[in-house]
C-alpha cells in the first residue's frame, strides 16, 4: 500500500509540475476578445502573477483546518515532557513573509515575461540556474559551508545553462525570427533565478526556528504577493507602453479573461494545479529520498519537451515547438544540467571532490538541489508536519546540543535551500 501511494505521489507531482508550465505557456499564446474590438493574445505575465498569488494563498485554507485540527487534539491529552520543555522559542509574526514575498514577485514575474519570448522546455532548463545562485548566496549570506563536489556541480551546471541558451539563440536566427527575443528571453529567466535565490535566502535568515510549515509559509508569501501585486498593477496600467498605450492593461486583461471561456479553463485548472502542487509536494519530500526527487524533476522537463514537441507535430503548428538542428545541442545541455544536479546532490559520487560526509552533519534529506522551489522548499524549509528547521521539534534539526562547548564542525552546515516558486 505504501508502495502504491508513494507511486502516486511522484505521478501527481509530475503531472501537476509539468501542467503548471504548459497552462503557461498555452496562456500566452491564446488569443482572446480585446478592447474595445478585435482580438489578441493574452500578454498578461503580471496579471497573471496576481492569480499565481491566488493560488498560492488558497493554502491557507488546508492549514488552517490542519492547525485546528491539530490544537484540538493537543487539548484533550495533557503535553508531555518533550513538548513543555521543547516549545519554539519564536513564532512567525506576518510581516517576516512579507520580504521573501516580494523577491518572489520579481522571481516569478520576469520569469513569466521570459515565457512569452523563449519556449516552455528551454525556460525550465535555464530555471535550473536557481542551483548557481543559490550555492553561491548561501555561502555569501548564511556563511554555509560547501565541498568540492558541490562547486563540481555548480559547474557542470553551468556548462549545461550555457548550451542550453545558445541552441535558444541559435533558434532564433534559424527560424527568421528576432534573436534579440530569445537573447532576452534567456537573460531574464536567469535573472528571474537571482530573485528566486534570494527568496529562500531570506527565508531561511527570517524564518529559522520559527513555528511554520512549508504550506504555511507559500499561503502567506500568497496573501503578501496579492496585496502587493494590485497597486503594482494600477502603476502598470499608467506607464506608457505598447498594450493600449500603457505597459500592461488591467482593464483589458480583465475583459479577455471574462470573454474568453478557453483563457478561463487554463486559468482556472493552473491555479488549483499550484495549490495542489505545492500540497504534493510536501507530502512527497517527506516520503521519499533526494534521488526521487531530483529524477521526478528532470522528468518533469522531459515530459514539458515532449508535450512541446506533440502540440506542435500533431494538433498546430501555432503551438509548441518543432525538433531543429540545434535540438542536439539542447539536448547535451538538459544531460548536463542533469549530470550537475546529481552531482551537488551527491548521487553521483566523485570521490577525488571530497565527498566525505561526517556523522554529525545534518540528514541527507536536506541534502538537496533541484529546479523545483516546492521540492526544495519541502525538503529543507519546515521539513516535518509543522516546524521550521532547526527547531527542537523539527525532524531535520542537528543531533548535537546547540550548548556545546565543542561548537559545530565546518561539515555539519553544508545544505543549501535552492529555490524558485512553482509556478
Amino acid at each position: 500500500m505504501a508502495l502504491i501511494g508513494n507511486a502516486l505521489l511522484v505521478l501527481g507531482m509530475l503531472t501537476l509540475g509539468s501542467y503548471n508550465t504548459i497552462s503557461s505557456k498555452l496562456r500566452y499564446q491564446t488569443d482572446c476578445p480585446a478592447l474595445p474590438t478585435g482580438w489578441h493574445t493574452f500578454n498578461k505575465p503580471w496579471f497573471t502573477n496576481l492569480m499565481m498569488f491566488g493560488g498560492e494563498a488558497s493554502l491557507l485554507i488546508p492549514t488552517f483546518y490542519r492547525n485546528t485540527w491539530k490544537r484540538a487534539r493537543r487539548s484533550s491529552r495533557s503535553a508531555d515532557l518533550k513538548e513543555r520543555l521543547l516549545l519554539p522559542s519564536r513564532r512567525v509574526a506576518p510581516y517576516m513573509f512579507a520580504v521573501p514575498a516580494c523577491c518572489d514577485i520579481l522571481g516569478s514575474g520576469i520569469a513569466a515575461v521570459a515565457m512569452m519570448l523563449i519556449d516552455a522546455a528551454v525556460w525550465q532548463m535555464m530555471r535550473g540556474a536557481i542551483i548557481v545562485f543559490t550555492a553561491v548566496f548561501s555561502v555569501l549570506f548564511l556563511r554555509r559551508s560547501l565541498h568540492a563536489y558541490h562547486w563540481l556541480g555548480v559547474a557542470v551546471t553551468v556548462a549545461g545553462l550555457l548550451l542550453v541558451g545558445f541552441a535558444a539563440v541559435r533558434d532564433g536566427h534559424a527560424q527568421d525570427q528576432n534573436s534579440n527575443d530569445a537573447r532576452l528571453g534567456v537573460a531574464l529567466v536567469i535573472l528571474a533565478q537571482v530573485f528566486s535565490a534570494l527568496q529562500f535566502t531570506f527565508e531561511e535568515h527570517l524564518l529559522t526556528g520559527c513555528a511554520a510549515s512549508s504550506l504555511e509559509t507559500v499561503g502567506m508569501e500568497g496573501v503578501w504577493g496579492c496585496l502587493f501585486m494590485v497597486p503594482i498593477l494600477l502603476v502598470l496600467n499608467t506607464i506608457q507602453g505598447h498594450d493600449h498605450d500603457v505597459y500592461e492593461s488591467l482593464p483589458d486583461g480583465l475583459h479577455m479573461l471574462q470573454g474568453c471561456s478557453q483563457l478561463q479553463v487554463l486559468v482556472g485548472t493552473w491555479m488549483m494545479s499550484i495549490a495542489l502542487y505545492n500540497f504534493v509536494g510536501m507530502q512527497l519530500c517527506r516520503n521519499l529520498s533526494a534521488v526521487t526527487r531530483c529524477l521526478v524533476d528532470c522528468m518533469r522537463t522531459g515530459v514539458i519537451w515532449a508535450f512541446q514537441l506533440g502540440l506542435h507535430y500533431f494538433v498546430s503548428a501555432k503551438y509548441g515547438h518543432p525538433w531543429t538542428a540545434n535540438s542536439k545541442l539542447q539536448l547535451m545541455g538538459f544531460v548536463l544540467l542533469m549530470l550537475g544536479t546529481f552531482v551537488y546532490n551527491g548521487i553521483i559520487k566523485v570521490p577525488v571532490f571530497g565527498l566525505r560526509r561526517a556523522q554529525t552533519q545534518l540528514p541527507a534529506h536536506v541534502l538537496q538541489a533541484t529546479w523545483s522551489p516546492t521540492v526544495n522548499r519541502a525538503a529543507v524549509w519546515g521539513h516535518g508536519p509543522q516546524y521550521g528547521p532547526e527547531s527542537p521539534h523539527s525532524e531535520a534539526s542537528p543531533p548535537w546540543s546547540p550548548a556545546s562547548p565543542v561548537g559545530l564542525p565546518d561539515e555539519a552546515v553544508d545544505f543549501v535551500i535552492v529555490e524558485g516558486d512553482e509556478k
